[in-house]
Order: C-alpha cells, then structure tokens, then sequence
C-alpha cells in the first residue's frame, strides 16, 4: 500500500485536470454560433466599365512584349490569352473582352474581329455532298460534291 500512498496526490491532480477540460469543452460549445458572413454588393456599371478600362490598360502594355516574343505571327488569340496571363489579369470578369479589344487595337483588326460582335463571314461555307447550290452564281461545271468555300480556290 505504501507506493499507492505515494501516487495519490499524481491521481488527483490528472482528475482535476480532466475536470477543467470537461468543464471548457461545455463552456466552448454553449457559445453563439459565428456570425453569418456578409455578401459584398454587385459591382455597379460604372464599376465594371472602370475595371474593364484599368484591365485593357494592363493587357495593352503586355501586348507589344507578346508580340515581339513571337515575331508577330502569334495568332491574335493566342497573343490575347498570354497577354491576359502576363498582366495578372486571367480568370477576371471582363478580362477577355478588355483583351479582345487590346489584341484588335494592336493588330489593327475590327472590334468584331473575334467574334463577338456579330460580323458576316466573308465566304458561306457549305459541307462537301451537301445540297448544290442553285444561286445564278453558282458554277454549274463544278461537282456537286465540292463545298463553296473550296469552289472559290478553283
């Protein structure tokens, strides 16, 4: 018995120890729960239109290394994606139009140049056995088979 004597005051203090824990987890868990985040306001227009301006403003300084990068034969679209990612503003809201504008502006291409701004195609492309096409201006020697957009390199 004499060793027993000896751990009980070792004993009583891992009690006491476990009380004081029991005792805080209950006083944690009856707290209020976290207050609900708040959602920030929509961007207004004019908020947008500032961002889009400040966005093309960083895309366009990116634009001319990209070019240069690339001797100029970079498709205008490739250019327009690396120039995004150079400037940091990749994956933003409006950062493809703003680089859609910069890329045009560069390149000297109409603002419809990527398709966005409903532009006719310039030839009307028509799959090879498709239906023939009975226009007054269609080649009546050609064979049916050939599309219009191919008939026009003959």
């Amino acid at each position: 018995m004499p060793p027993v004597i000896a751990l009980l005051p070792t004993i009583a203090a891992i009690a006491g120890l476990a009380g004081t824990g029991v005792g805080l987890g209950l006083e944690l868990s009856n707290q209020p729960g976290s207050p609900k985040p708040v959602t920030p306001a929509a961007p207004t227009p004019a908020q947008n239109a500032a961002t889009q301006l400040q966005q093309k403003a960083l895309i366009s300084q990116q634009v001319p290394n990209v070019i240069s990068q690339t001797s100029g034969l970079a498709n205008p679209e490739y250019a327009a994606e690396i120039a995004k990612l150079l400037s940091g503003t990749a994956g933003q809201p409006g950062s493809t139009g703003a680089a859609q504008q910069a890329i045009a502006a560069a390149f000297g291409l109409p603002p419809t140049a990527f398709g966005g701004g409903g532009a006719t195609p310039t030839a009307k492309f028509t799959p090879a056995g498709a239906a023939p096409n009975t226009s007054a201006a269609a080649d009546p020697t050609s064979p049916v088979s050939l599309s219009e957009f191919v008939k026009q390199f003959i």
